[in-house]
């Protein structure tokens, strides 16, 4: 009789874990009919940046080559933090999601556990690809075998801020957030969501949350900063911009966001002291020709695309010659 149940019970088990596949290979190829979209902003107002957490990049205000695409990415835009997105055998993970609890049956636990792992990196592949539709439909399935992702909520939530669902958005952060209260990345990207959405106020908020849990994250510092800035709070932006990318630094994101405002004798003001700060800052110049221009000051426009041109010509003859030595030496 005991031998009767046990088996009967085997089998109850065996078909519950049938089940589990079955409804997890079907909805796989549901996915395959998502209409997929890109619908990433990629126009003149600040992105978001995604990059490992574990490399924080340098200052603004150097004058190297690479001067222009920092300032783009670090300067210019708030950012939104990633963890590194996790996959199997990565031993450089920054955040893993929590486990599923094991329950008496382990076998359907572990098999819902490798589910949910391959799903979610799928997710992110789509993500990356832009494919935002297919990306949410597979991060929906991670949550309803895993509650406890924390991970996935916070990838919903980048999902819908880039297809310009910002509500939706703030219910993923907020959702991650409740199961990782101190995790600052979440804090951050809800507070990017409400920049995003324009709400300055919840955006501020959640900026000094983060930055509670992490006083030094230069990234949130400049977030904070053009928060400040765009709600007109210019003392309390340079502050947190200074903080974040030295004061030539400041000076270029102060220009940036009087510009942005139409503001365009203060930005003139900012980017010339930064030049002076600099004078051989590449950025700093295309920066205020740039404002120039559009104030009708053609004559000094033009006067700084030649010094950005000799500049640039003498850079990359140095570059050349750098590069021959190198050559010839081996």
């Amino acid at each position: 009789m005991k031998m009767n149940n046990l088996w009967k019970s085997l089998k109850d088990r065996a078909v519950l874990f049938s089940i589990l596949l079955s409804l997890g290979l079907t909805f796989s190829l549901c996915l395959s009919y998502v209409d997929w979209q890109d619908v990433l902003n990629e126009g003149n107002t600040p992105t978001a940046q995604a990059f490992d957490t574990a490399t924080p990049p340098a200052p603004a205000g150097g004058s190297s080559t690479q001067e222009s695409s920092t300032f783009k990415k670090i300067v210019t835009a708030p950012v939104r933090l990633f963890a590194r997105l996790f996959r199997r055998n990565d031993n450089n993970i920054a955040k893993t999601a929590a486990p599923v609890p094991r329950t008496a049956d382990s076998a359907v636990a572990t098999a819902i556990e490798r589910e949910a792992a391959s799903v979610f990196d799928q997710a992110v592949e789509l993500h990356e690809k832009k494919q935002l539709d297919a990306a949410i439909a597979k991060l929906t399935a991670v949550v309803g075998m895993q509650p406890n992702n924390s991970e996935a909520y916070n990838l919903l939530g980048v999902c819908f801020d880039e297809k310009g669902q910002y509500r939706e958005a703030q219910d993923e952060y907020k959702k991650a957030i409740q199961l990782e209260p101190i995790n600052a990345r979440f804090l951050n990207n809800l507070g990017y969501s409400y920049y995003l959405g324009s709400n300055d106020k919840q955006a501020i908020k959640w900026y000094q949350k983060a930055l509670k849990l992490t006083p030094d994250d230069r990234r949130i510092m400049n977030n904070l900063g053009l928060a400040y800035g765009r709600r007109g709070d210019y003392v309390k932006a340079k502050d947190q911009f200074v903080k974040a990318v030295g004061e030539h630094g400041a000076h270029l994101n102060l220009g940036y966001i009087y510009s942005q405002q139409g503001r365009y004798q203060q930005a003139i003001d900012q980017f010339e002291i930064a030049l002076k700060l600099q004078p051989n800052s590449l950025v700093t110049m295309t920066s205020l020709a740039q404002v120039y221009d559009r104030v009708g000051r053609a004559r000094e426009s033009a006067m700084l695309q030649d010094q950005y041109k000799k500049l640039t010509s003498n850079t990359q003859r140095v570059q050349t010659a750098e590069k021959q030595e190198k050559e010839e030496d081996r």
